[in-house]
């Protein structure tokens, strides 16, 4: 009888690695529409950046981005693994019809400025190899502070494609540390004109952000799993909506969304089928598509 019992085990726990490793297999690919569209609008011509968080890999977005070809809102053209030198190394090619791009950091552990240098020379990438004239930069986590320490780069240099959109998950603009998850949980009042208390991060974008064009969209999601500190989990409400005042000078251009429940943990944000649909929303302002509720 144990016998029996240890081989069910094994072949419940082979299955289960199985499907790990054919997910792991196809987050990593490129998918296409079928058939092909051709844009319609410039929001269809849009290129859009994944960027993964702090020790993020290819299920950061794996699954939303699987999703949305599988609803046939968009195509995952091109996967792109970012080296420690901050090569990039592509695989897919771009299509004309809302193409999304995977980053994939092949050292995901390190300082936001390495990355955000990555990020850009991706972009230096699809814009000298695609002739790529404007993105959308989806982000999560620390991916969000990338996102911005980007931005703040790439606002001093001339003849980078057009950033037309931003959408951020769950990402900590006032924390003291951006990365890695600390405990408890940093968590600074918001009062009618900022944070009670500022972080560098904060402190650094208050100096920086300035340099953007008023051209831009934003998005920030946040999460509230209902604790006690009003947070994902992870990073406190607070501290991911304090990007408004960040960027107060365009404030009519930002747009929140809190995701609440036990799915809007830090770690289930880019799984969560409301955060699916405010993307594509924000992105694709279309009623015709909607996100498959099904894996």
């Amino acid at each position: 009888m144990a016998q029996l019992v240890l081989i069910i085990i094994g072949v419940i726990i082979i299955g289960i690695l199985g499907r790990i490793g054919f997910k792991f297999s196809q987050y990593g690919q490129p998918k296409h529409l079928s058939p092909s569209s051709q844009p319609q609008t410039a929001d269809d011509s849009a290129v859009t950046l994944f960027i993964p968080g702090y020790a993020g890999n290819r299920f950061s977005f794996g699954g939303m981005l699987q999703r949305f070809v599988r609803s046939g809102v968009a195509n995952k053209s091109l996967v792109i693994m970012i080296d420690r030198h901050n090569q990039p190394h592509v695989t897919g090619h771009l299509d004309a019809y809302r193409p999304m791009v995977q980053l994939v950091f092949a050292t995901p552990r390190v300082a936001v400025r390495q990355q955000a240098a990555g990020v850009l020379a991706v972009v230096k990438y699809l814009l000298a190899h695609e002739h790529v004239q404007t993105i959308n930069l989806v982000a999560h986590s620390m991916g969000g502070v990338v996102l911005f320490q980007y931005l703040t780069t790439a606002a001093q240099l001339v003849n980078l494609p057009e950033v037309r959109k931003v959408v951020t998950i769950g990402a900590p603009f006032n924390d003291s540390e951006v990365g890695q998850n600390t405990y408890p949980i940093e968590n600074h009042p918001l009062t009618t004109s900022g944070p009670t208390q500022t972080t560098p991060v904060y402190n650094y974008f208050l100096r920086t952000l300035q340099r953007l064009p008023n051209t831009i969209s934003y998005l920030n999601i946040a999460g509230n799993i209902g604790d006690e500190v009003q947070s994902d989990g992870v990073v406190a409400l607070n501290s991911a909506l304090s990007l408004k005042f960040l960027l107060r000078p365009v404030v009519d251009r930002y747009h929140e969304f809190v995701v609440h429940g036990k799915n809007a943990r830090h770690s289930r944000l880019h799984e969560n089928y409301e955060v699916d649909r405010q993307i594509v929303q924000f992105l694709y302002p279309e009623p015709t598509k909607t996100v498959v509720d099904k894996k």
